[in-house]
């Protein structure tokens, strides 16, 4: 996008120059030549970012960035300035300037510096953008919890929801919905207006962990040619989740344990410590109290993470909510990729209710993903699913045609003999004969057919129920 700046520079020269430079960069510029034109363009222009020059006759740019802060205008605001001392810069950061950069004559430092800040505002727009939509996504009224297992689980989630301050660590299996359920707490609290950030903690090398969790001031290290917020700074106000703390090496937890524990942070490089209002969560699926005791994660970080635990329970323990939770993505991706479905089938339900889910939601919701792909009707079935969710599910089937009549029983002690008519029969026909034929075969010995079929004796008693 495009964004727009108001550069005040009261030298014509110098003001024309600059404007003709950053409009070459791609942005839109508005120039004032004073203090009084500037802040009388804010509402005429809604600038992204202001560029201001420090030494100006009758208001000088502190001046003005003092009366644009004072007016509630938080946008980014960038020093310019040819003989500016260290006093003004400590008071221009003071006053919330983002940076404080010299007058040259090719302008890099200029550039430099509007390349990281319209970077920043890229990311907090989106976070603004999303916050809205997102409050409404994850809703507490819209979270399936219809479980017995969930409905003291999302009782404690509502209570963290009150209480903004608390630290959270979820813990659960992979694919329960841990980053979910974050969201969750985060959009339903007093900071949902404010920025969320996810730290994938095992993606950032550890030679960039301290730059892009705190940040570095320019100049710090090889390669710092400008300041730079970290991810924690950048969610003041907010929350800022740590995803898959658990797998964060030990050299690692000790330099975030003390941000943790005073909620202030130095940017490498930087002289004073900056405070932060940030809620902190963690996520992992590791069992970190193990991980303590075998020298793999500090004890005194587990403690400062571990205020409240939430343990996200795996799908197969949540039986009532496979259903309500498949027909939503459903929809979601009839949406997304555009095609006809509407309503999940009798079979596919019946294999999505008998299957254990070992990648618990991510997985129920790749598997509705593919079947909404390749289903062509407005029903999914049995048959959008893959062959080894049917074959866990001790669901393989012999088809055959010929007669209306049920499946005849069994003609020798290893054969089952199926019949299927189409228009007539069902899969959930076949199902059912399959299960009753080898359930007589076996004498009624629940156990042993549950065996002989391939799935488990609970799999088998929810087939008969359904």
């Amino acid at each position: 996008m495009a964004w727009t700046i108001l550069l005040v520079e009261d030298q014509p020269s110098v003001r024309e120059a600059y404007a003709l430079h950053l409009t070459d960069l791609g942005y839109i510029v508005h120039t004032a030549a004073s203090g009084e034109e500037a802040l009388s363009l804010f509402d005429s222009t809604a600038p992204d970012l202001m560029v201001l020059d420090l030494v100006m006759p009758h208001m000088s740019g502190l001046e003005i960035l003092a009366k644009v802060r004072k007016a509630g205008r938080d946008l980014p605001v960038i020093m310019l300035t040819a003989r500016g001392t260290v006093r003004d810069a400590v008071e221009a950061m003071r006053l919330g300037a983002y940076d404080f950069v010299a007058k040259t004559i090719d302008m890099d430092d200029l550039q430099l510096s509007l390349q990281r800040v319209t970077e920043f505002l890229a990311v907090t727009r989106q976070v603004q953008v999303q916050s809205g939509r997102d409050t409404q996504r994850y809703a507490l009224n819209r979270v399936i919890a219809a479980s017995a297992v969930m409905k003291p689980f999302m009782q404690q989630v509502q209570e963290l929801t009150r209480n903004e301050q608390v630290t959270v660590l979820l813990q659960g299996e992979t694919g329960t919905g841990k980053q979910f359920m974050g969201r969750v707490i985060h959009f339903n609290s007093s900071r949902a207006q404010k920025p969320y950030i996810e730290i994938d903690c095992p993606a950032i090398p550890h030679d960039l962990f301290e730059s892009e969790l705190f940040g570095h001031e320019k100049g710090s290290f090889t390669g710092a040619t400008g300041r730079k917020c970290g991810l924690i700074e950048m969610g003041d106000g907010g929350t800022v989740l740590f995803d898959e703390i658990g797998d964060l090496p030990l050299i690692l937890q000790s330099k975030l344990l003390k941000v943790l524990e005073d909620r202030r942070l130095r940017r490498i490089g930087g002289q004073n410590p900056i405070s932060v209002d940030v809620r902190f969560m963690a996520a992992t699926n590791r069992n970190l109290q193990e991980a303590v005791v075998r020298g793999e994660f500090r004890e005194d970080l587990y403690f400062r993470l571990n205020v409240v635990k939430l343990t996200v329970p795996p799908l197969r323990k949540r039986p009532e909510d496979i259903i309500p939770l498949a027909e939503r993505l459903l929809v979601q991706y009839a949406i997304a990729l555009k095609k006809p479905v509407r309503n999940l089938g009798d079979s596919a339900r019946g294999l999505l209710q008998d299957y254990a889910f070992p990648g618990n939601v991510r997985e129920l919701s790749n598997l509705m993903e593919r079947a909404v792909l390749f289903c062509q009707e407005s029903t999914i079935e049995g048959t959008h699913f893959p062959s080894d969710l049917k074959e866990s599910c001790g669901t393989r089937l012999q088809e055959s045609g010929g007669s209306t009549q049920p499946p005849s029983p069994l003609e020798d002690s290893n054969q089952i003999s199926l019949s299927f008519k189409v228009g007539e029969h069902t899969l959930t026909d076949i199902e059912d004969s399959v299960i009753q034929q080898v359930l007589a075969h076996c004498e009624g010995n629940k156990t042993l057919a549950a065996k002989q079929l391939g799935i488990t004796r609970w799999m088998l008693d929810r087939r008969r129920q359904s």
